[in-house]
């Protein structure tokens, strides 16, 4: 891993930490109502994961509008598959989901600053 990804990844979990103090577990990306994924119901009972649920969506969305090949929107699409893989794949285990969360934050906000998306 290079020291500009280091660099992103600290930044994204310093970012991630003070974004789970300020949202609630209602503000996550999907329905919690219509949820039938246990891993989404346990996002929808945190607070923290809630908070890093909206964060990798949010980063998500800019890099696909920011995205212009389609061959780069395909390869978003389906790391974002895969996360949500791994993400389910942790059931009720918070802490693997945490890890799954932090682990796509990292991947798209390096992403999203070599592309030149972060107007840095």
């Amino acid at each position: 891993m290079t020291l500009a990804a280091k660099l992103v990844g600290s930044a994204v979990l310093a970012i991630a930490v003070t974004a789970m103090t300020t949202w609630s577990a209602s503000a996550q990306s999907f329905d919690c109502s219509r949820s039938t994924r246990v891993a989404e119901r346990v996002v929808c009972g945190s607070d923290t994961l809630s908070a890093l649920d909206v964060r990798m969506s949010g980063l998500y969305d800019q890099l696909m509008s920011g995205t212009v090949s389609s061959r780069s929107r395909l390869w978003v699409r389906n790391y974002q598959k895969r996360f949500l893989a791994a993400r389910d794949a942790c059931g009720r285990n918070a802490g693997c989901i945490k890890g799954a969360y932090l682990d796509q934050i990292s991947v798209l906000s390096a992403r999203i600053h070599v592309a030149g998306l972060d107007g840095e």
